[in-house]
């Protein structure tokens, strides 16, 4: 009996181990990704009591951030992928009212970290869904009248620690030579979670008396959206580099 046992143990072992290198080595078959990438976005702070406002009074300006990093990406097939990111990154929201009397803006330093599924077709087109968190590293607040400036001001306390994204894109690989691909994309990102913040004016929207004073006491999550141009440099092991 024991040695029967010993036997089928050895019988398992030898199943476990040919399955586990099987499948790493079906995984590495395919192909690995590792880049770097870097994009410029529009970027926006919606909040309703904003947008709301009186044109004379809070106005939104079209506003743009960057980010740039690190890529890696596992494709189990030719058209079927998963790629995670690690971006250091900004977002803005400027402000000003219909006379432009001032102008204000809300800046965020943050690091992202989206994970993507990735489908991709045989002309290296591919479409990209998923999910980004964030964690906000600073949040500052500025205002100016003329030549006059004020802040910036930390207003980290006002807004969120982090946020989850909503993610979607469309872009496309070009292989250029020895498996380096140039990566072109439009990716579009929006929170999922409210990220607080402030007002045109600076004022914490999460505030009771704020709101009691200037918005009839009523509370409006504030979102963050983003769409932007993403350039990317990957060099591809595997299958995907035609190997």
């Amino acid at each position: 009996i024991i040695q029967k046992a010993f036997v089928l143990k050895k019988i398992l072992f030898i199943v476990l181990v040919s399955t586990f290198t099987g499948s790493i080595n079906g995984l590495m078959a395919q192909g690995l990704q590792v880049g770097i990438k870097g994009s410029i976005a529009s970027t926006w702070l919606v909040n309703k009591h904003v947008t709301d406002a009186p044109a004379n009074e809070q106005n939104y300006v079209p506003s743009f951030g960057d980010s740039y990093g690190l890529s890696a990406a596992i494709f189990f097939t030719k058209k079927l992928g998963v790629e995670m990111d690690f971006l250091i990154a900004t977002h803005t929201q400027k402000y000003t009212n219909n006379d432009e009397f001032y102008e204000s803006e809300t800046y965020l330093r943050k690091l992202d970290f989206p994970v993507l599924l990735k489908l991709k077709s045989a002309t290296g087109a591919y479409f990209e869904i998923g999910i980004q968190y964030s964690t906000f590293t600073s949040a500052e607040y500025k205002i100016s009248f003329d030549s006059l400036q004020l802040g910036p001001y930390d207003i980290r306390d006002k807004t969120s620690k982090y946020s989850f994204d909503g993610m979607v894109g469309i872009g496309i690989d070009i292989p250029i030579a020895a498996g380096f691909t140039l990566t072109s994309a439009l990716r579009f990102t929006a929170s999922l979670i409210d990220i607080k913040g402030v007002d045109a004016y600076g004022q914490d929207l999460s505030d009771d008396i704020v709101l009691i004073v200037g918005y009839d006491g009523e509370y409006e999550e504030t979102r963050s959206l983003a769409a932007g141009f993403l350039i990317g440099l990957p060099y591809s092991i595997g299958r995907i580099s035609g190997d």
